[in-house]
């Protein structure tokens, strides 16, 4: 076979590896949405890799050949939305880094378009069965470190713009985060929307002091 030959079997075996890696990922995103959805509506407990294959429309030997257990496929789906989360933070950090009143819309949008969907629910699910779940506690613990060097890095992007050290950031963040979840759990069922909305009205004016 001549060099040029050779060089055109390269070429056309890295295009079918990249199609197969394309694929593969787009059925690993197929998967962490449905399962997503499913730990949404179900709860951890009630999931299954069966019902996640039969959610995301593939076959439970595809599905196992990428996440073998449920422990494999809960803690992709941990990685994978922590990472959606990162991602939203760093659009919210040029919101925030204008200044000032800008904390006030993106704590509002934080609660409406982090905490009230599936993903957030699915993450709860996940950390509040991984409470008394050693296997599945180990299986998430490094996506939840992953999880917090990436937003240590928004931080710290974030810092020059502000007059808070990363640790007063930190803390504001996970109060926030503390008093969504509260939110979602407790008030959230009383579905009273004005008292939700007067209670993060108020959170914002202690954290802007």
């Amino acid at each position: 076979m001549s060099g040029s030959e050779n060089g055109q079997a390269s070429h056309a075996a890295a295009e079918v590896y990249s199609r197969q890696r394309e694929k593969s990922e787009a059925m690993r995103c197929r998967v962490c949405e449905a399962a997503t959805a499913h730990i949404a509506e179900f709860g951890y407990h009630r999931t299954s890799i069966g019902k996640i294959a039969v959610r995301a429309g593939v076959s439970q030997g595809a599905l196992q050949h990428h996440f073998p257990s449920k422990e494999d496929l809960v803690a992709a789906v941990l990685d994978f939305l922590l990472t959606r989360s990162v991602e939203w933070f760093a659009l919210a950090r040029i919101d925030l880094a204008k200044g000032r009143d800008a904390f006030d819309e993106v704590v509002r949008r934080s609660w409406r378009e982090q905490f009230c969907g599936d993903d957030f629910a699915a993450v709860l699910e996940i950390l509040t069965a991984s409470r008394t779940d050693e296997t599945l506690k180990e299986r998430i613990t490094p996506a939840l470190a992953r999880w917090r060097e990436l937003i240590d890095a928004e931080l710290a992007e974030l810092l020059p713009a502000t007059q808070r050290t990363a640790d007063e950031l930190r803390a504001i963040l996970t109060i926030s985060r503390a008093l969504m979840t509260g939110l979602l759990v407790h008030d959230r069922l009383l579905n009273n929307e004005a008292h939700i909305n007067l209670v993060i009205d108020k959170w914002i004016e202690l954290a802007r002091l």
